[in-house]
């Protein structure tokens, strides 16, 4: 099931990435925060705080494993289950993430949320989605959850 959503994530985020015309290090960036941001989920409620987690984990794994670290991979993975005053005040205190970072926190942010279908019907509210590429996937992010389903039954 987290398998499932991640990778859902990961193509949701990538579709907006290539509609925003990222660079390819954006869109690794984008890449590594899908597949690690619920790998340290306690339980598929709110659990908030597991985005912290899986930030530590994503940077002990990129040191464990001689992989390359990026800053705005952990800070999006960190504040990804945050409300956004805190996740961009966060990224915002940080003059080392540019302002790019803030870009890629939103399309995360979108694509995690375009999967709360996972959650049911009316889990999702699109008045807070961020990006107007985000709008334009809501109707393939039900249809992806249900071909999802589908291939796992």
């Amino acid at each position: 099931m987290l398998k499932a959503h991640c990778a859902r994530v990961l193509l949701l985020a990538l579709l907006i990435g290539n509609q925003k015309v990222l660079s390819e290090e954006e869109m690794d960036t984008l890449g590594m925060a899908a597949v690690f941001h619920d790998s340290r989920r306690l339980d598929d409620g709110i659990d908030k705080g597991h985005g912290g987690r899986a930030a530590e984990y994503y940077k002990d794994y990129c040191r464990a494993h001689d992989l390359p670290y990026d800053e705005k991979t952990y800070y999006i993975t960190y504040y990804h289950d945050q409300d956004d005053s805190l996740g961009l005040s966060e990224i915002a205190k940080f003059p080392s993430l540019s302002e790019r970072a803030v870009l890629l926190y939103q399309i995360f942010k979108d694509a995690d949320a375009l999967d709360r279908f996972r959650l049911g019907p009316d889990a999702l509210n699109v008045n807070f989605l961020r990006t107007e590429e985000a709008y334009g996937l809501v109707d393939f992010a039900k249809y992806l959850l249900q071909k999802s389903r589908e291939t796992n039954s």
